[in-house]
């Protein structure tokens, strides 16, 4: 990136918020710490990880050092078996019946009796020979007791010597087992020398070919085999007859065939066949070596054809000797010599010819797999094993099945191929895992998996890598397969180190740690950058002191730099902000937004970065590339908006590694680090615009200190000399988003009177009248704008200041000021609306607004009575804004009325009012239309022209019945409170009109006069005048009341629900429920006040009667009247609004029944500037009396009723 469009983008980024004045009113969160970064910060930054190894920067190449090492398997080559696994037992060899074990003790004994006779007996005597013989069965029994407590000793030496490693209990155990086998040899030579003896001194013995034989054997088992055969062939030939001969036969067989001399082997068990079965103990364990010494001569046709003979033998003698035990190891074993001459597909059916259940078929078929697998025969194996994985899905020798595929399907087709049975493999694996197979099962399973992947993955890995003596394929196919093999083998077997591979030397048994090293370093052959990085950094912290840890801390570092240079190189030297051509747009442009500056979590690519760059900084010293790792490592923070950290970081390049090209972009991050710190984010720091201010010098002498560092760096130069001022500006914007507000305004006056040469002036003045405001320093706020009109009367933002004087002015109550300020500011720049203001502005409260401002100098002049300047206002807003904005005109308008009406000048009020209604009519508020008739019906009524007025009160009912609270709630760019005042104020004028209109009702009520009396003395003349004329009257009078009534109970039915309350007139329901009880209280005067005719007064008889007459007819009245007057006075205690109607009902109270209605002694206060209540009082009923049968009780029940 060009150096001089970097340090100019600097530059307008640090003044970005210091040129955006408007943005001055917003407060933020302060931070007054003594210091911008902590010194925990650069202590944390320092810290190395502890365990790393301390190295130096590789020379000559950057490649990593490869430690490869292939997985061997221990391989043991399997040809199958070679030799019969069935072994004859000693008893059958020498003809002789099974016999029941006895304790060596016992026998011992015996032998030591069988001795004693045979030395006290003489050579002729006919017992001895008997005796003889049985002194050598009885050694003969004692050989075997000895031979087996021999082998007892074999579990012990292998527990002690080979799993345990206990040399003492080894040695006891090897010792106990020689003094048996010494004891065994010896009773053997004592058994030879009994039947030496007695063939010796007794030739003809008639069982003289048992004692043959049994010497025989006995010099066969002491390994004396010529002495054997000699005895041998003198049985055969003195005795051909004798039982014993088909033993002897076999011993030769046994001899050559143990010798490997198959054709002897051969001749001599065709002999022992010779003899039929039911004779010759021995011919089953004959026929089953036949079909062993043809297979070892490779006629396996021959053999197969032995064993099926073998099995047709022990089906037709059952009973022979052994014959079950044979014909289960010939099911066994013929499938040895049919992997050699059968067909694998056929394997099935044969073996089901011969197996006694389809089980044991089956086993035969896995039998004759593990032997195709084991010598090699891949085609074979796979198709049986395939074979039996169908026939037995859920097996428990499943895994074991498809591993054995696997490994052949590797060792014999291509990776594509061995990809997909591995595949199967682990998938086998995770079933097991999850299944409830038995648990050795699993862990078989687990194992041989394991085993085969970690081969797989070091085969594919040698031959795409190579080794020292042999280049690889350099492959990366066969590099991607290994590595997924690799990523396999770590997520399928973390706890890998807790597993035995016997069929690996242990000395290649993988870890964790071996194989992510492995993996890494294909990753780092593939060049895979995002990925080895974090793959190196797991070696790393698996074994912070192994083997590899060194070289995989440096390819780590390797990784991430070339990653970083493929992702941030392009943008490395930039900053947070945009270029030089934007400057327009940067010096008007408000902060950063808030979220774009907030800290961010490291990616996990980052924090691999960090981690690795961090190691290499911590432990290399020296290297060329060691700047540009740090940088790397600054800039990584930077993006992250670490900015301490990359603060910290950035400085040390710029002042400690100067010789970098780096060192100039990394000066410049610094400044914008403490830019941002200090001024942009939502805590901002005062500490840092300081530290920023106090960096100047110091960078300007490392980089600008000579001519030379000068030319060098012409632009960071040429920056840092102008950021002074600039920093100036800074500070106050610092102290201003802190909210110190007056040290800001101080420090914007200081800058005006000192440094003039920043320019921009009226700015810094705007400014400073800003943060006074905001201080609540109004005053001061007023002294500066009006400098700043004076000295830049042509300044944009002097014209704002003209309007925000006169705000000044208003929140000071000096409202002649005031309006004297806005007046002015309407009449120089009346165009002025507000629409050309910025949200922050708004939002602040100070957007110049001509409109606004000239409706509220003229609401101010009407307040402060100064008539004359309100009326020119409302003219020049009528003729400035009429055709633009007529609804909020007809307002300005509207008021002007309320002066007329202040003056009682009712003439001028009722032309005033008709001159709106005419002009505004149809665009005025539907509030103000109601009031306007209003205020010309009550301006008549007080002009006593009563019949004008009435049209105007009946159009103000009219248009409230006819939809006005629908318009009201229809107002759109209105406040929810100010829709509430506007329905109460055309509530309360509708319902003045009403109450008006009652008041003709009224008037028409106290017109009808009392009936005179004229009728003499006479008692049914007076009852006479009573029943007509007074009736008469009495009609019309209560007719016209409660025609009144019914009119003035309208007022307490004007009622509208707003945003769920209720709002009624309560001063005219008031009045109206006084009205009505005045009128009831007046019907009852004038019956008591009625003129009493003197021939009536004279006559008490006739004066009882017309008296009583008039109370009676006047007692309903009465309480009819006192229901209305306390109704009114409880209206007017609920709603608590007390006026002259509510006191008139007070004293009429008072005065109807003075004991129960005392007058209030106390005091109330009055409203006198307040025209409307907000509340929901219960509503007044005026029509609730509907005849004159209604008591006092009757009223009072229905007052709650609307």
């Amino acid at each position: 990136m060009n150096k001089s469009k970097y340090v100019t983008s600097f530059l307008f980024g640090i003044l970005v918020v210091v040129m955006g004045g408007e943005a001055a009113a917003e407060q933020a969160p302060v931070s007054l710490e003594p210091v911008c970064i902590p010194e925990t910060t650069a202590q944390a930054i320092a810290a190395c990880p502890a365990g790393a190894k301390k190295g130096s920067a590789k020379e000559g190449g950057n490649v990593p050092v490869s430690r490869f090492h292939e997985a061997e398997r221990k391989q043991t080559k399997k040809q199958g078996p070679t030799g019969p696994s069935l072994q004859i037992d000693m008893s059958t060899r020498l003809g002789r019946e099974q016999t029941r074990a006895r304790t060596e003790a016992l026998l011992k004994r015996e032998v030591q009796i069988l001795e004693r006779l045979v030395k006290n007996s003489s050579d002729d005597d006919p017992r001895r020979p008997q005796v003889l013989l049985r002194l050598a069965e009885t050694q003969f029994e004692m050989q075997i007791a000895q031979t087996a407590k021999v082998r007892s000793f074999d579990d012990p030496i292998y527990e002690a010597c080979t799993r345990d490693k206990d040399k003492a209990r080894c040695k006891e155990a090897r010792e106990g087992q020689k003094k048996a086998t010494a004891a065994l040899d010896a009773t053997r030579n004592d058994s030879i020398r009994t039947y030496a003896t007695l063939v010796r001194d007794h030739p003809n013995f008639k069982r003289m070919d048992e004692v043959l034989f049994s010497l025989a054997f006995a010099l066969q088992e002491q390994d004396q085999f010529d002495k054997a055969r000699a005895v041998y062939r003198r049985l055969i030939k003195d005795y051909p007859k004798s039982r014993f001969v088909p033993n002897a036969y076999l011993s030769f067989a046994e001899y050559y065939f143990n010798d490997s001399d198959m054709e002897a082997a051969a001749k001599f068990y065709r002999k022992v066949l010779e003899f039929p079965p039911k004779n010759n103990s021995v011919y089953g364990y004959a026929l089953y070596k036949v079909a062993w010494v043809e297979y070892n001569r490779e006629r396996y046709r021959q053999s197969l054809q032995g064993f099926v003979d073998i099995l047709e033998f022990a089906r037709k003698n059952k009973y022979a000797n052994d014959a079950k035990n044979l014909a289960r190891q010939a099911r066994k074993e013929l499938v040895l010599p049919y992997s050699h001459y059968g067909s694998p597909g056929k394997a099935l059916d044969f073996f089901r010819r011969y197996a006694k259940n389809d089980a044991e078929a089956h086993e035969m078929l896995e039998n004759l797999a593990e032997l195709y697998f084991d010598t090699g025969q891949w085609p074979q194996a796979i198709t049986v094993y395939h074979k039996l994985m169908a026939d037995a899905p859920r097996s428990n020798s499943l895994c074991d099945w498809q591993t054995k595929v696997t490994n052949a399907v590797i060792s014999s087709r291509s990776n594509q191929e061995q990809v997909i049975e591995l595949k199967r493999l682990v998938d086998i694996y995770r079933t097991f895992k999850e299944s409830n197979k038995p648990t050795a099962k699993v862990e078989e399973c687990k194992v041989e998996t394991a085993t085969t992947i970690l081969w797989l993955a070091t085969s594919w890995h040698r031959e795409a890598v190579g080794t020292d003596s042999a280049p690889g394929t350099k492959s990366k196919k066969t590099m991607s397969q290994a590595s997924v093999l690799y990523r396999t083998l770590l997520k399928e077997f973390p706890d890998m180190e807790q597993m035995e591979f016997k069929n690996i030397d242990r000395r290649d048994w993988p870890t964790e740690y071996k194989i992510s090293y492995f993996y890494a370093e294909l990753l780092w052959k593939m060049e895979e950058w995002g990925q080895c990085g974090p793959a190196f950094d797991s070696v790393v912290e698996l074994n912070p002191q192994g083997e590899f840890t060194s070289d995989a801390a440096y390819a780590a570092v390797l990784c991430y730099n070339n990653l970083y240079q493929q992702q941030y190189v392009p943008r490395e030297t930039k900053t947070k902000f945009v270029s030089k051509r934007d400057q327009k747009a940067m010096k008007n442009a408000t902060p950063a937004e808030a979220d774009k500056l907030k800290k961010k979590k490291f990616t996990p690519l980052q924090k691999g970065m960090l981690e690795a760059f961090n190691r290499y900084v911590c432990y290399v010293d020296k290297a060329e590339d060691l700047a540009t790792i740090k940088y790397r490592r600054a800039r990584i923070y930077y993006e992250a908006n670490r900015f301490e950290e990359a603060a910290v970081l950035f400085r040390d390049i710029a002042f400690n590694h100067k010789d970098s090209e780096l060192s100039e972009y990394a000066a410049n991050l610094y400044l914008d680090c403490l830019n941002i710190l200090g001024t942009q984010l939502a805590e901002p720091r005062v500490a840092c615009v300081q530290e920023l201010g106090a960096s100047i010098d110091p960078m300007s002498a490392s980089f600008c200190g000579t001519e030379q560092l000068a030319e060098e760096h012409p632009d960071l130069c040429g920056t840092l000399s102008t950021l002074q001022c600039q920093v100036r500006r800074k500070e106050a914007e610092t102290y201003e988003k802190t909210q110190q507000f007056k040290k800001a305004a101080a420090t914007y006056v200081r800058i005006f009177r000192r440094h003039q040469e920043c320019g921009e002036m009226d700015e810094v003045l705007y400014n400073a009248a800003i943060n006074f405001e905001a201080a609540h320093l109004l005053g001061r706020a007023i002294q500066v704008r009006t400098v700043m009109i004076e000295r830049f009367p042509e300044s944009a933002l002097s014209k704002k200041a003209i309007y925000l004087i006169g705000q000044n002015f208003q929140a000071l109550a000096y409202y002649e000021q005031a309006a004297k300020y806005y007046e002015q500011f309407a009449r120089k720049f009346p165009g002025e609306d507000g629409k050309k203001c910025d949200a922050d502005d708004k939002k602040a409260g100070i957007c110049p607004n001509a409109i606004e401002g000239l409706e509220q100098a003229t609401f101010f002049r009407i307040g402060l009575g100064d008539d004359q300047a309100a009326m020119e206002d409302s003219d020049l807003f009528a003729r400035n804004y009429r055709r633009k904005l007529p609804r909020q005109t007809s307002q300005v308008m509207f008021s002007i009325g309320s002066i007329y009406e202040r003056q009682n000048r009712h003439s001028q009020v009722i032309s005033h009012y008709q001159d709106y209604l005419k002009k505004y009519g149809r665009v005025g508020m539907p509030h103000q239309i109601i009031e306007a008739n209003t205020a010309i019906g009550r301006a008549y009524w007080q002009l006593n022209r009563k019949n004008e007025a009435k049209k105007y009160f009946s159009t103000a009912v009219k248009g409230w019945t006819s939809g006005a609270p629908k318009k009201i709630r229809a107002l759109k760019d209105t406040s929810k409170e100010s829709k509430v005042a506007f329905m109460r104020e055309a509530l309360d004028s509708a319902a003045e009109s009403q109450f008006y209109l009652s008041e003709y009702k009224f008037a028409e009520f106290e017109k009808i006069a009392f009936p005179k009396y004229t009728g003499g003395k006479s008692a049914a003349k007076v009852k006479k005048w009573s029943e007509t004329e007074f009736k008469r009257w009495m009609t019309k009078k209560l007719g016209v009341l409660r025609s009144a009534e019914a009119d003035y109970a309208k007022v307490a039915k004007m009622t509208v629900t707003l945003d769920g309350a209720k709002m009624q007139s309560a001063p005219w329901q008031i009045a109206a429920a006084s009205r009505t009880g005045e009128m009831y209280r007046s019907f009852v005067d004038q019956f008591r006040d009625a003129p009493i005719p003197r021939e009536i007064e004279k006559d008490p008889g006739l004066f009882d009667i017309y008296v009583g007459a008039l109370d009676d007819a006047s007692e309903p009245l009465q309480r009819q009247a006192i229901d209305k007057f306390e109704f009114c006075l409880k209206t007017a205690t609920q709603v608590r609004w007390f006026n002259k109607w509510s006191r008139s009902c007070e004293h009429e109270l008072n005065a109807l029944n003075p004991k129960q209605y005392p007058v209030a002694a106390e005091l109330r206060g009055e409203p006198n500037y307040v025209k409307h209540t907000v509340g929901e009082p219960g509503a007044v009923d005026l029509g609730a009396i509907k005849d004159t049968s209604l008591t006092s009780k009757d009223a009072v029940a229905e007052r709650g009723k609307p």
